[in-house]
């Protein structure tokens, strides 16, 4: 019997689609691998959202309580002893003046550069009833987990300048947008937008310690890839120097400073 030596067209044929069937296959695993991974490194997770709240707040990052700290040291003539209104102020005139700030806090180093400007309501009797305090400026911090560049714009009331009472009452909102870089997990770089707006703020004259209040917070994040992350939640002020964070999800998390 005589064997063809010429290729069998039909055998060959049938191999090289199986290859080019196998190659199709591997090229498409690699490209969900590829969209899993993305997916995975790209994405803002609650915890991230969470200390981007804390540190906005947080004194030991140059958060919202170190300024409106520094904002009631501004009215008083005196922050260590007298707790009364600096009597140089008028009623109805604007004043100004910029803060700049760096420090090391342990953990945390940060700095703040704000413009100030600030005004003093008054009763029919001059004396002095609220004061209005616009901020605008930049803020940075670098901790053992984040990093964090970006600017700032804020309002504050502080009512209660009478020297009859023993607590400032303070009503705020700040805005904040930064650009984040996370050190662990994900290692992802994100930026946000951070509103923070107070009710029934409540700082003791004696020690300048926020006794009582509760701070509203809103997180938007956007990733490397450009999807959007929204996370919110709402913040209880205890009076010890702690507060507690409870997210949209009903996940608690704790504050110290």
């Amino acid at each position: 019997m005589k064997h063809s030596i010429l290729p069998n067209k039909k055998m060959n044929n049938s191999i090289l689609m199986l290859i080019l069937v196998l190659f199709a296959i591997s090229i498409s695993s690699c490209d969900n691998n590829d969209d899993d991974d993305q997916t995975t490194t790209t994405e803002i997770s609650e915890e991230e959202a969470v200390e981007a709240i804390t540190l906005a707040v947080s004194p030991d990052a140059g958060g919202i309580i170190e300024q409106t700290t520094e904002a009631i040291y501004v009215l008083e003539d005196d922050s260590e002893t007298s707790k009364t209104i600096d009597e140089d102020y008028e009623c109805g005139q604007e004043y100004g003046a910029t803060y700049t700030k760096s420090a090391n806090t342990g953990t945390i180093t940060y700095s703040v550069n704000y413009g100030w400007s600030w005004i003093l309501t008054c009763s029919d009797g001059m004396l002095p009833l609220a004061a209005d305090f616009n901020l605008d400026g930049a803020t940075a911090y670098v901790g053992p987990n984040v990093a964090s560049e970006g600017s700032v714009t804020a309002s504050i009331k502080v009512e209660n300048l009478d020297g009859a009472e023993g607590s400032y009452a303070l009503t705020e909102n700040f805005n904040f947008a930064t650009t984040q870089e996370s050190f662990v997990k994900n290692k992802n770089t994100f930026t946000t937008a951070i509103a923070l707006s107070t009710t029934n703020l409540e700082v003791l004259k004696a020690n300048y310690t926020i006794t009582s209040g509760t701070i509203t917070a809103s997180f938007v994040g956007t990733s490397s890839n450009g999807n959007t992350y929204n996370f919110s939640g709402t913040i209880i002020f205890h009076g010890n120097q702690t507060a507690t964070i409870t997210m949209g999800s009903g996940n608690t998390y704790e504050i110290a400073w």
